[in-house]
C-alpha cells in the first residue's frame, strides 16, 4: 500500500521538506511506495528575502522566482506538484479551494504567514510576479515624497532600498515605538539602525508616532481576516499612491503630540497574518500565534502525531527566519522518514535557536546581531551578499542539482 505524504505550502520550509523527503525516501530507494505531493499556490520558489530590493529594482526581482519546472528532481514520478490554494487542513486530508480533497498518511504544514501586497506576493506565476514588481516600482518612481509605515525588519529594508535606489526622493519611516525593530534584540542594535537610516541614508524617522488615519486609505486598512474571509492578504494592497488623489494625508498620534504629514506614496509594512483559520484541528493546538508543536515538530497532541508543522506557521518562540524554517523542514522530513522506516521512537528534536538578525539597508549598509551581541561591520561583511542570499538558497534547496541520497539516521548538518 502506497504511503502518501502531503506538504502544504512551498518556499523555504515546504520545498526544503520535499527535498529531504526525496533524499531519504526516493533517491535512497528506501521507500519505493512513497508518493509526495507538494501543494503550493505558486508555480515556483520565491526568494522572499530579496523582495524589498526586487520592488525597487525589478531587473533584480525577476531573478527571485525559480519555476518548479526548472528543477529536474521535482519531475520524478513519485513527486506531484499541485498548484492550488489550501482551503482547510483536517486530521486526515487537506481541502483545496477547488473542493478537491487530498488524503495523507503524513502531513507537513508549511503555510507560513501572509503579508499584504506588494510585500506579500499573490502572483501564481513568474510572469505575474514580474508585473506586480513593475507596478509597485512605477508608483515609487513617480512619487517625490514616500512614507513607509512600520519599522520592523521589512519596513526598515523597504525604506532603505527606496532611498538607496532613489537618493533624491524624500523618504520617511514612521514607527509607533521610540526605537525601530521590535523583537528580542538589543537597543544597541536599534540605535545602530537609527544611525544608518537617519545619518547615513538621510531617511526621515518619525518614531513614537502611530498612524491613526490615512486619506485616502489603502485596501489593507479595511481588511479583516477571519474564517469568512475569501481574499488572501497577498491580494490586498497596503500601498496607495498620489494617482488616487492629489496627495495622501497621514494623521499621526504620539505621547507628546499629534500632527499630519503629506505624501505621494505610502507603503504599510505592519507585520504578518497567520493562517491559523485554515486549520480544522483542536483549539488546544491552534491559536492566532500558529500551531503548537513538540520539539519533534509534530503537533502537540498524540492523536495527531502524523501531522508536522514547520516554518512561520508554528507557534514557537523563535525569530521567523528563512534559515530556521529550512532547518525545521529538514527535522520534520527526517522524522517522517524515520517513522516510515520503523523507528518512530528515534525522532530528531529541533533546537531552540537563539535570536539573530541581519538587516540589509540598501547595498552599502547593514547591521547584524547574533550570539547575543551586535557584530562589527568587518565581522558582518562576509554575510552580506549582492544577491541577498539567492544563490545560497538555490544551492541549499538543490534547485539546480540533484539532491544527494542519505540516510535519515545520519548526523544532522551544522546550522
Amino acid at each position: 500500500m502506497a504511503i502518501n505524504i502531503v506538504v502544504a505550502g512551498g518556499n523555504y520550509a515546504g520545498l526544503n521538506a520535499v527535498r529531504h523527503l526525496y533524499s531519504t525516501l526516493i533517491a535512497s530507494a528506501k521507500a519505493p511506495k512513497v508518493n509526495i505531493t507538494l501543494v503550493d499556490r505558486r508555480d515556483g520558489f520565491l526568494h522572499y528575502i530579496g523582495i524589498t530590493r526586487g520592488i525597487t529594482e525589478p531587473h533584480f526581482g525577476q531573478k527571485l522566482w525559480v519555476p518548479y519546472t526548472n528543477v529536474p528532481w521535482l519531475q520524478h514520478p513519485q513527486i506531484t506538484i499541485k498548484q492550488a490554494t489550501v482551503q482547510g487542513v483536517h486530521p486526515q486530508h487537506i481541502e483545496l479551494a477547488s473542493g478537491e480533497q487530498l488524503r495523507f498518511s503524513h502531513l507537513i504544514v508549511a503555510l507560513g504567514q501572509s503579508r499584504f501586497a506588494p510585500i506579500g506576493a499573490s502572483s501564481p506565476t513568474k510572469h505575474d510576479f514580474e508585473q506586480q514588481l513593475h507596478a509597485a516600482f512605477a508608483q515609487i518612481k513617480q512619487a517625490h515624497r514616500i512614507a513607509v509605515v512600520g519599522a520592523g525588519a521589512v519596513g526598515i529594508e523597504m525604506a532603505a532600498d527606496i532611498k538607496s535606489d532613489f537618493p533624491d526622493k524624500s523618504v520617511t519611516l514612521v514607527h509607533s515605538r521610540e526605537l525601530p525593530l521590535p523583537g528580542p534584540f538589543s537597543d544597541e542594535l536599534r540605535h545602530k539602525v537609527v544611525d544608518i537610516l537617519q545619518n547615513q541614508l538621510q531617511i526621515d524617522l518619525v518614531l513614537g508616532q502611530r498612524v491613526v488615519a490615512q486619506d485616502p486609505p489603502s485596501e489593507d486598512m479595511a481588511y479583516s481576516w477571519d474564517k469568512q474571509a475569501t481574499t488572501p492578504p497577498e491580494q490586498v494592497s497596503s500601498m496607495v499612491s498620489a494617482a488616487a488623489a492629489d496627495n495622501i494625508s497621514l494623521a499621526l498620534s504620539g505621547a507628546s503630540r499629534q500632527h499630519k504629514m503629506q505624501s505621494d506614496c505610502v507603503l504599510r509594512c505592519l507585520g504578518t497574518l497567520n493562517q491559523h483559520h485554515l486549520l480544522h484541528l483542536p483549539d488546544q493546538v491552534v491559536s492566532k500565534a500558529g500551531i503548537r508543536v513538540l520539539d519533534t515538530l509534530q503537533i502537540d497532541d498524540p492523536a495527531y502525531s502524523h501531522i508536522y508543522a514547520c516554518g512561520d506557521i508554528c507557534a514557537r518562540n523563535v525569530v521567523k527566519l528563512a534559515g530556521v524554517a529550512m532547518y525545521d523542514a529538514y527535522v520534520a522530513a527526517t522524522n517522517i522518514a524515520r517513522s516510515i522506516m520503523g523507528a518512530p521512537d528515534e525522532l530528531m528534536h529541533s533546537p531552540q535557536f537563539p535570536p539573530k538578525i541581519l538587516l540589509l539597508m540598501g547595498k552599502q549598509h547593514f547591521a547584524m546581531e547574533a550570539d547575543r551581541r551586535v557584530w562589527s561591520d568587518d565581522e558582518t561583511r562576509p554575510f552580506v551578499l549582492d544577491d541577498m542570499g539567492l544563490q545560497r538558497c538555490i544551492e541549499a534547496l538543490s534547485l539546480h542539482q540533484e539532491p544527494a541520497a542519505y540516510s535519515p539516521f545520519d548526523p544532522p548538518p551544522a546550522f
